[in-house]
């Protein structure tokens, strides 16, 4: 017999099916609050961390010797300014020796340097048997100026004046030709590169004395006149544009430094990249605006 009345056993049922609705209405809330966690995943920090890690694509590396000045300085530059939009991440590494520089090259140290001209590559090939690359259109131009501490203008140079020019090939044929288009001198037709052998006209009888690059600044002063290249004169805090009394053209861009590697890795992208960015208009702007014609932007 039971002990429940028939109200109480309605009683129960009552309750039993507000429990088990309850208990439905929990369950549904919990997983829709679930699955609207997991749609807002942007909401949550750790979640935008993971998202932003899968998203951002890693940078290409490239590491890249120059000189100091304006090499450097230009690719400081592009490093701050257009490198991170590009996708690369640019370590320079800083040489004051240009044959350290190519041998970090030709050692894998680095991947590409930007210091050197073409033709001093390949006379540097030549000699130590090393096939580089170098990328054209280049880059800008270490113009050589004939610069005095004596004297105002070339007319008041005196008769067996002692002049320096760089000690290598390349830059001595440069200044040996300022000196001919002054009239200063005259070189022997389609002499290439010239030496001072090549001179044979020397109205002026100038002494001619071929000295390291680097000393071409610290010796100014005990000289008549100097053929000193664009990047020393940068160093020094003189003005090409104001203190030269005869300078290169940069119509011909023979002499213009470049991006150059290895041969054989002239398409490895991070080099091709290097090399666009470097010829960027803004870079082209940046040149002319701080160097103020002692560096000259190639067009």
């Amino acid at each position: 017999m039971s002990r429940f009345k028939k109200g109480d056993r309605m009683n129960i049922k009552r309750r039993f099916f507000v429990i088990a609705t309850a208990s439905f209405l929990a369950t549904v809330t919990s997983c829709s609050s679930q699955q609207n966690n997991a749609t807002n995943t942007t909401n949550s920090p750790t979640a935008t961390t993971a998202a932003n890690t899968v998203a951002t694509k890693a940078k290409d590396k490239i590491k890249v010797g120059v000189s100091p000045v304006p090499a450097g300085e230009i690719l400081e530059f592009v490093k701050k300014n257009l490198a991170p939009e590009a996708g690369l991440d640019i370590e320079i590494v800083t040489f004051n020796d240009p044959v350290q520089n190519n041998t970090a090259l030709k050692d894998g140290q680095i991947d590409a340097n930007y210091f050197q001209h073409i033709p001093y590559m390949e006379d540097y090939g030549k000699r130590k048997n090393l096939q580089m690359y170098a990328f054209t259109p280049q880059i800008h131009l270490n113009p050589v100026g004939i610069f005095s501490k004596k004297y105002k203008s070339l007319a008041e140079v005196p008769n067996k004046a002692l002049v320096t020019i760089p000690d290598d090939i390349s830059n001595a044929h440069r200044a040996l030709k300022v000196l001919e288009e002054a009239k200063l001198i005259k070189l022997k037709p389609n002499s290439q590169p010239a030496s001072p052998k090549d001179i044979i006209e020397n109205p002026k009888n100038l002494l001619i004395k071929e000295i390291p690059g680097a000393q071409a600044i610290p010796t100014l002063p005990d000289v008549d006149l100097a053929g000193i290249t664009g990047n020393w004169v940068v160093q020094s805090g003189m003005k090409t544009d104001k203190d030269a009394l005869a300078i290169e053209s940069a119509q011909n861009p023979l002499y213009a430094v470049t991006v150059t590697t290895l041969a054989g890795k002239e398409n490895d992208p991070r080099i091709q990249k290097l090399h666009k960015l470097l010829r960027d208009d803004k870079v082209k702007q940046f040149i002319r605006e701080k160097y103020q014609g002692a560096v000259l932007p190639i067009p």
